[in-house]
Parts: structure tokens; sequence; C-alpha cells
């Protein structure tokens, strides 16, 4: 009796903890089946809006994500549901305090939507060309109209969320400071979160008085313990201290909830765990503007959406909405394979010299040669490009023959030709006697009486806010894209002056950043086959709103060493899906091309370090051996077959990211990037050795079917074998490479 009664102690024991660890799923759980459900008022595949006109209830969602607000006359509107439908989880803290659907500052005072004096107005569906559906709410506050939109898009676990203020009075409304695009307080967890962020490029704060990591572009994590609070943004461009796109992790449940911000200036996002509760608040301050009357302002959009797994499954969710509702459609064999002058020539350009590039880049496949800075009039040999921008007319000492014959050539070799240009930087002496030209337009930091250093240019951003300069850029931009026969445009951005003035927040930057978007707007719609590169000194202003007008990304001017290269795809291959990160082989101060020779596993090491995104060269090639140019081209044939994988597939991170040391010494472990189609059943692993042996290599395979037989093969032909999915997944392959084999590609495909 003693034993049964001590088991029965045990037993009780054990129930008791297992309720409390689980208490919050169970609330989650009878709290969603206790919702009733509301009248289906409009349904676009699996994405619906739900309304009940009793109670003024909305609900938006998806197979994967529901959101349900509510109006209530005197208590305002409110966010009421946030649920993962993937595991039925909900997530929204109940009666939270810190949730909000609409916060600002205006006027020296905090407003939110749930304010008592907030009416209801009207709401309305719609389905725009974007593939959505969309929810529009319009409350009224006073002599503002606010108009809160929601997109659902089909297929996916994400909700888009972004709101105008309407002024219908006759009066300003002056001082709005702050928006937050999002305010979320988070049910309790059993245990703390974790907060995942990519770092950027530039990041601020770093000790200058003690060793740092290189910045690359990183994946960082905090876990949110009680009492902590992270803060995650970027100053001036989008992503120059962090990357705007962001995943909570609950381990125990395996599940969390990821967003990004659609913004290409500064964002702030703050995440905490207070008490039991964590809160999320996201959005823009340090700016001010004043809402004329009549004017609409509209802020910035945000997403977010709920993924079951790891971190890699928040990725792929994160790029299959990339894919299917940002990313316009593009060529079936895009990213190409490219050329560019850059890297292997600076400034210092001639027709003749490209000439025997360009045909070298044919006979290798390559299938794009582009035209970096340098080839405006008004550029020096050598120095700095700086001299000429604005002029965009092409420099006949360097093209005698003009820009457009040299396209002609390109064409004529079967390749597309592409150029860059810096529209936002002029300049300034340049441009002074242009009548075109108003240095109206100009940063208020400029000053034109400053005398710059001897070889420096005296450079100056043109603000977008201007409608003058707006249209100015358009003109030049048609002009040249169409004169130069233009198929690829590689925008750049290397220098960010602010278009407020200095110690005194305002609107300048807000709108700089909202021209920026008209004007690549008016591009896209002028010339919809052309393909459009984002780059601000590499990935310093990398965002969702600017992927929705560009097609690829520039990652980092700090291209080499090869493992850096591989260290920036991997960090920004959290955020965005991998065929939009480009990369170059490039000579380099650490890694000299003359040493792989004798070496061709070291340089096809190399290469496939730059083929986990798009893939090109910036390196003089003309004068490469034949023995030499064989290798090459048979790893570009290899990047072409395996292409469509990397732009389809999901990518999954097989062996963590590491730091680079200040030296840049290559990094003591390895690296391993696994991406696989599951439409087709085929994938393509990337293996890095790193400093330790491949006998004590271990990795695992991720994603695949686990009764589906593989067949894995390598690049070199060395390993064929034939596993389950099952198997691959929970079974380390054996590598028997020589300790100097520095790299390997699996494929895999279902077995015959």
């Amino acid at each position: 009796m003693q034993t049964l009664k001590w088991v029965a102690q045990i037993f009780a024991l054990v129930l008791i903890v297992f309720l409390a660890a689980d208490q919050t799923t169970l609330a989650a759980s009878s709290e969603q089946q206790s919702d009733p459900a509301l009248p289906v008022v409009a349904n676009l595949k699996d994405a619906y809006i739900g309304y009940n006109d009793a109670t003024h209830t909305w609900e938006i969602g998806t197979a994967g994500i529901r959101r349900r607000m509510d109006y209530r006359a005197y208590a305002g509107f409110r966010l009421s549901r946030l649920t993962n439908k993937l595991t039925g989880r909900e997530w929204l803290a109940p009666n939270s305090g810190t949730s909000a659907e609409l916060q600002m500052d205006l006027g020296g005072q905090t407003i939110t939507g749930s304010a008592r004096d907030f009416v209801l107005k009207n709401y309305q569906t719609r389905t725009p060309a974007d593939g959505s559906l969309e929810l529009i709410v319009a409350l009224t506050h006073g002599s503002m109209l606010v108009r809160l939109h929601y997109a659902a898009f089909p297929n996916t676990s994400i909700i888009e969320q972004w709101a105008e203020i309407e002024n219908t009075g006759d009066t300003p409304l002056p001082d709005l400071t702050r928006w937050d695009s999002i305010a979320l307080g988070l049910r309790p967890s059993a245990d703390p979160l974790t907060l995942y962020w990519v770092q950027g490029l530039s990041p601020s704060g770093q000790q200058k008085d003690t060793p740092q990591p290189v910045p690359t572009l990183r994946l960082r994590s905090i876990k949110l313990d009680p009492d902590i609070t992270q803060d995650v943004g970027s100053q001036g461009r989008s992503s120059e201290d962090a990357m705007g796109w962001f995943a909570l992790f609950a381990p125990n449940l395996r599940e969390g909830l990821f967003g990004g911000i659609e913004w290409s200036g500064d964002w702030q996002l703050q995440a905490a765990r207070v008490n039991d509760q964590t809160t999320l608040q996201a959005g823009l301050k340090n700016f001010r503007h004043e809402i004329a009357p009549g004017e609409i302002f509209t802020a910035p959009r945000r997403f977010i959406g709920f993924y079951r797994g790891d971190l890699d499954d928040a990725a792929n969710r994160s790029h299959a909405f990339a894919r299917a509702y940002l990313l316009r459609p593009r060529p079936e064999n895009f990213p190409w394979t490219q050329f560019n002058t850059w890297f292997a020539y600076y400034i210092n350009l001639d027709q003749t010299v490209l000439r025997r590039e360009v045909d070298a880049a044919a006979d290798l496949g390559l299938e794009i040669f582009y035209v970096d800075a340098g080839w405006y009039a008004g550029s020096h040999q050598h120095g700095d490009f700086g001299y000429g921008l604005g002029t965009w007319r092409e420099n006949l000492d360097k093209f005698p023959d003009g820009l457009a014959a040299f396209a002609d050539y390109v064409h004529s070799k079967g390749m597309q030709f592409g150029l860059w240009v810096e529209p936002e930087r002029v300049d300034v002496d340049a441009m002074a006697h242009d009548p075109s030209f108003s240095f109206d337009w100009l940063a208020p930091v400029t000053d034109l009486n400053a005398t710059p250093p001897p070889g420096v240019p005296r450079t100056a951003q043109v603000c977008l806010g201007h409608p003058e300069a707006r249209a100015w850029m358009k003109t030049w931009l048609a002009r040249i894209i169409r004169e130069y026969k233009v198929d690829w445009l590689k925008w750049d951005n290397n220098v960010w002056q602010p278009c407020d003035r200095p110690g005194q927040p305002g609107d300048g930057d807000l709108a700089h950043i909202q021209g920026l978007y008209e004007v690549l707007d008016y591009v896209r719609a002028e010339f919809p086959n052309l393909i459009i590169e984002d780059c601000a000194s590499g990935g310093n202003r990398m965002d969702y709103a600017l992927m929705r007008r560009t097609d690829i990304a520039w990652l980092s001017d700090e291209t080499d060493p090869s493992y850096r290269v591989r260290y920036h795809v991997t960090g920004a291959g959290y955020p965005f899906p991998s065929e939009y990160l480009n990369s170059w082989l490039v000579e380099s101060y650490f890694e000299h091309l003359a040493d792989t020779v004798t070496k061709p596993d070291l340089l096809r090491s190399w290469l496939r370090s730059r083929m986990m995104g798009a893939f090109g060269f910036s390196v003089t090639i003309k004068d490469w051996s034949p023995e030499f140019r064989a290798i090459v081209a048979d790893e570009i044939r290899n990047y072409k077959n395996l292409r469509p994988i990397i732009a389809n597939g999901k990518r999954y991170q097989l062996l963590p990211q590491n730091d680079l040391e200040e030296t840049l010494i290559p990094p003591d472990e390895p690296d391993a990037t696994e991406f696989f189609d599951p439409v087709t059943n085929a994938g393509v692993v990337f293996l890095f050795k790193g400093q330790i042996p491949w006998t004590q290599r271990k990795f695992l395979f991720k994603g695949l079917n686990p009764n589906t037989r593989y067949l894995v093969t390598s690049s070199d032909a060395e390993i064929t074998l034939r596993q389950t999915g099952r198997q691959l997944m929970s079974q380390n392959i054996h590598l028997q490479y020589a300790d100097d084999h520095p790299s390997v590609i699996l494929f895999f495909t279902i077995a015959p």
C-alpha cells in the first residue's frame, strides 16, 4: 500500500508539472475552439476575410495564420487573436496593453487604435494585382481618417499590414514623430523565446579599442530571458546595422513568428521579456512630419508570419513569400552568369581591351557583360570614380565608337549588356553648368564652398523629395537605357547624406525614399524586361521594399576572401532567397589566382564559394591559359546545372555560420549548405572543409522525404551512394578526401 501511495503521489506531481508547462498551449486551444466562426465575406484560394456585422469583428487569414480584430464604441479598434494555424497555438497575450493595431506619436501625444474617440467609418475588401486578398478598415479620429490595410497571401502563413492617414480638416496635423508598424504582446511560453536577426555590414556601437569580428552579414541571436531587452534596427540606409527581418523561436514548441520591415531607411525593432510576457515593437522614429490638409501619409509596409520547425523553416517561408509575391517573374535561366568590369579594371576602361574580355566571357559561357563605374563623361582614367557623376553621357575617350556600339558587340556574342549608375549622387562641379539640374535638390549638408582634398571630387546627394529632381532622373535613366541598349541596370548608392537639416529631424529622408520608389516604379513600368540590380556599396540598402522593385542585389564590396563571401551569402540567405544574392570571383590580396594554377581543387573551391546564389566574375579573364579556362568553364556548367535548384528550392544551413577574426584568417570550422527542390526531388549540398580533416566532418541532410530513396553523387565522381531520405537525415556520410581537398559538391535526386 505504501508503494502504491508513493506511486500515486509521484504521478500526481508529474501531472501537475506537465499541466503547468503546457497550460498556455491548452489555453490557446480552448480559446481558439471557443471563437465563433465569422461569415466569410471574401476569399481567394486559402486566403479569406470574415466579418460579423453585429459585433464588428473581422478575421483575415490563410491555412497558416489568422488575425482577428474587433471594434467597440468608446473602446476603439483592437487585435484579439493572432494564431499560428500550422500548430493551433494562439500567440497573442490576452488583454495585453502592449498590443495595438495603430500606434503613433502625433502632436506630442501617443495615439493608439484602442482610443475611445476612434469611430468606425466602414470597411472594404479587394483583390490587388499582386495576388493577395486585402481588407481595409477605415476609422476616424477628429479630422484624421485612418485606413488600416491587411493583406493575406494565399498559400503562405503571412499577413502584410500598413496604414494611410488622411487629413480631412482645414489645418495641418502637426508633428507626426513616431509610427509603430508592429506592437504586440505575446503570451507566456514554457521557455523564453529566442530572437534572431541578421547583422549588417556597417554595425554601429562596436568598440573601437578591442578586437572585433570582421563585419559580415551574420546571423545573430539572443534568448529573451526575464528583463532582457534587445534593440535591433538601422540608421541611414535600411541594412547598414541590421537587415529588416527577424524571427522569434520557441525551442520547446518548435515553432515561431517571423517578420519583415518593408522600408529602405531608418527603422527600429525592440523585443523584450517583461515578467513572463514577450513584447515586440517595431517601426519608425527620428523623423518629424506635418500632414497637410488633404494629404495622405502612407506608412511603410511590414509583414509577419508563422512557421513550424526551426529557423530554416522561418527562412524558407520568407523565401517562398518573396518569390511568389515580391519578386517579379524573371527569365528561366536567371540568375545569369556575369562578367563585371569593376574589380578587373576599376575606371581604367578601354573599348579595345574590353572587347577582348567580351570574347573571353562569351567563350566561357557567361550570359551578361556589364560595364561598371567610369563609363561616363568627366570620369578620369584612374582615381576616384565620383568625377563625372550626373553627366550620364558616354566617355568618348574610353568608348570612341560609342557605348551603343559596344553594347551591340556584346549582344553579337550572345550575351546581355549591363551598365552601372549611381543616380542619387552627382559631381557638383561637373553639374555646375548643366541647365537641367538644380543645386536646390542637393542634401542640406552640402557645402558648395568647401574645397575637397586633392584627387577627391565634390559630390553630393540628390534628394528625391523634390518632384523636379525625380523628373530629371527619370528623363536621363530612360535615355541611357534606350540609347545604350541596356538589359541590366546596376543601381548603386555609395554615400548616404541625410535629406533632413543637420540636428533637425524632419521628413526629408522619408520623402527621398518615397521618391526613390517612384523613380524605380517608373523604370520598371517603362522597361518591363530590364533587370535591375540593387547595390549600396554592397548590401547596405537591402530590404523587402527594394526587392519589390529590383531583381537581384550585390551583397558586398568586401567580396574576398572566399570564406567571407560564403558568410555573406549564408547570413543574407535567411531573409532573402539565394538567387537574389550576387557575388563574384575577384583577384584577392588573400587568395591569388596564380596560386591555383597547380591546385585546381583550390580554384574550384573559390568558385563554389560564389555559386550559392547569383554567380559572376570581376577579374581579368582574357589572358587565362586554356587549362585554367577549362576548369572555370567546367564549374560554370556545374553552376548552370544546379541553378534551377538554387532558384526554386529550399535552403538549409547544415552547419552553423561562424565569425571571422579581425585578421581574416581562414576559419577552423567547416561549413555546409543544402538546397533542395521538393517539386523535382533534386538537391545539392556545398561542403567546405575548414581546418579539420574530412574524416572528422559530420553533417546531416535536411528537408527530404523520409521514404524516398535518393542517389547521391559528388561533382568529382568520387562519391556514389543510394540511401533513403530518413538515412540521409539521421546518419552521417563518411568522407575520405585528402586534407588538402578544400570543397566538394554533392548532387542528389531520386534513385533510379
